[in-house]
């Protein structure tokens, strides 16, 4: 091992870095900086308009007893039809859509559903559940990590996640008077940007495992096995006798989101490979993606993961090997690149992930934000950078000229020169925000990925003040959705909302207790942290004590109702040795947010 080390720190790996890597074997091409970006197509927005035949609404007999819906949201629903009853694998994003899907399978049959299975923990899966449990009794497996996952999107990255999402999947679009061509995956998310609408059909988990889950339901036979990928919950459903597989998200008709624009943990690309192989050992004869279409034939269907799983692998062994060569995020986004044949395949078009982003990923999953440059351990702020730039160009108007000449030839450029400017000073330079609004509406017509696209245009349509962004409003409907979530998410809710500069100095514990639940819980504010603790009682020396249902605190904390009120009607009741109502409302006041 140490002359391992030190042949890897000699002057040979010097001699391969820099332009030598034209030399490269496989998908390195550096020196090559002025490549053009991969989700970038001749074809553009043709190629993404023909993409949408993938979701031509069609409920499809996959084998005898086993039905797919396509095209009614943006995720499947398979309907496993058994003995006395049905299992249903994924259940949609909105009860809306739920129930369209539910119609047309009791056109089928009118068996009643004997089981969910939750593939992921994904909201396109998930949230139309309620729709297939009319009795409200049916069991629901998933994977044992699936309920945490859905409780920390759902309870502390929500402000963030959900405009992000709609950012990808172009809910905004419509408002400002722009249409989704595909989401690449699906034919739209049916969300609401309001808030409100039929969506809120979650059902938690009763039936969970670590690795793998044999049993039968209705008479049909059913593995369940944990395969990570595009997440760390992914499972796999496998009917040994029918060889139908569903791989959830880990396969479908696009190249896979590595990594999602929208925002999430680092998901393991090699895991998501070693899933790939594991189903392909199984010798699947029908393919039952939880987004596409279904394939039939298991040499189309070997084809399929086999390529699929060689394509991540491709990207993951090809960027490490430019990361142990010293080259950073930015020069292997633009370098790694499919081999051809891997390029032109069918399922490996970037219709929802894309190489660069991949990339990007993956080397900050294993080095993390920083590039091995000095100079950006502690960079100058943007906003100074801006204008230091911008003075250094000659002022605004030289810098709005150029953007404005290259907005035909290179609209990424007139778009980063647009930023220069409204870096340095958004508000007085509105027509800086109309060029990039341009040069980025040029983009989204161009691209072939409905992500990129929908992000294009949504950040036009925000540059033009035609929309506006952000969380959707907390309605009652979404109130009543979080009450069916233990009230410890809602009080880490609180705890990455403190406001530090209003707990500054702050030393101060305050229990709640919520009867409906049966908890309490200590909420403890010092050194501008709020730590959040379960008691197993109150303690007998609690200065502050608030008692209220947690249906009520939900409510309250949305602004669905009003605290002097709730208050004043004893909905909330405060004792303890500080037990007013004035101290009580200066503690909120620490985590109210601007």
């Amino acid at each position: 091992m140490a002359y391992i080390a030190n042949w890897a720190s000699s002057g040979y790996l010097s001699f391969l870095r820099g332009c030598a890597l034209l030399l490269s074997v496989g998908g390195l091409t550096a020196c090559s900086q002025e490549t053009t970006s991969p989700s970038v197509s001749v074809a553009g927005n043709a190629a993404l308009q023909a993409h949408s035949a993938e979701f031509e609404r069609s409920i499809v007999e996959v084998v005898p007893g086993i039905h797919v819906a396509v095209g009614y949201a943006l995720a499947n629903v398979i309907m496993i039809e058994g003995d006395d009853g049905v299992i249903i694998v994924d259940t949609t994003e909105s009860l809306a859509a739920a129930r369209e899907v539910k119609a047309e399978f009791d056109r089928i049959t009118t068996k009643p559903v004997k089981a969910i299975i939750y593939t992921h923990n994904h909201t396109d899966h998930i949230f139309g559940a309620q729709a297939f449990a009319a009795s409200g009794d049916v069991p629901v497996y998933a994977h044992a990590s699936t309920w945490g996952h859905i409780e920390r999107i759902m309870n502390v990255l929500r402000p963030v996640i959900e405009p992000r999402s709609f950012h990808m999947f172009g809910n905004y679009l419509e408002a400002g008077g722009e249409s989704i061509i595909n989401d690449g995956i699906g034919p739209a998310l049916a969300h609401s940007t309001s808030g409100d609408g039929d969506i809120y059909g979650l059902l938690p988990p009763t039936h969970t495992f670590e690795q793998q889950l044999e049993l039968t339901i209705a008479g049909r036979r059913l593995v369940l096995m944990h395969a990570p990928g595009e997440t760390d919950d992914q499972i796999l459903v496998w009917l040994p006798e029918d060889r139908v597989l569903l791989p959830g998200d880990n396969v479908y008709k696009a190249f896979p989101n590595l990594y999602t624009i929208r925002g999430t943990q680092y998901r393991d690309v090699m895991q998501w490979a070693a899933s790939l192989r594991l189903m392909r050992s199984l010798g699947a004869e029908h393919l039952v993606p939880s987004h596409t279409r279904p394939v039939s034939g298991a040499k189309e269907v070997d084809d399929i993961l086999q390529v699929y799983g060689d394509a991540i692998q491709f990207v993951h062994d090809q960027t490490v090997r430019g990361m142990n060569l010293g080259l950073d995020a930015d020069t292997l986004a633009h370098t790694v690149q499919l081999p051809a044949e891997l390029a032109g395949h069918p399922w490996l078009q970037p219709f929802y992930g894309t190489v660069p982003w991949s990339v990007r990923a993956i080397y900050n999953g294993y080095l993390g934000w920083y590039d091995g440059n000095s100079s950006t351990l502690f960079p100058t702020p943007s906003g100074t950078r801006a204008q230091r730039l911008l003075a250094l160009a000659g002022g605004e108007a030289a810098v709005l000229a150029e953007a404005q000449a290259q907005l035909t030839g290179d609209p990424q450029w007139a778009a980063e020169l647009a930023d220069l400017v409204l870096g340095a000073s958004r508000d007085s330079v509105p027509v800086a925000a109309e060029l990039k609004a341009r040069a980025l509406r040029k983009l989204a017509g161009n691209t072939a990925n409905p992500n990129a696209r929908n992000w294009y245009l949504t950040d036009a349509l925000e540059l033009e003040d035609r929309i506006t962004t952000g969380p959707s409003p907390i309605s009652a409907e979404r109130v009543a959705f979080a009450s069916g979530f233990p009230i410890a998410g809602v009080l880490r809710t609180m705890a990455v909302s403190l406001d530090p500069a209003r707990a500054a100095g702050i030393d101060q514990r305050v229990v709640f207790v919520f009867p409906d639940q049966g908890v309490q819980y200590a909420i403890h504010v010092r050194h501008q942290v709020a730590v959040i603790e379960a008691l197993p009682v109150v303690p007998d020396d609690a200065s502050l004590v608030v008692t209220v249902q947690a249906t009520q605190w939900l409510a309250l904390m949305a602004g669905q109702r009003s605290f002097p009120l709730a208050l004043a009607d004893g909905t909330v009741q405060v004792s303890g040795g500080l037990g007013d109502t004035a101290t009580l409302l200066r503690f909120l006041g620490l985590f109210r947010q601007e």
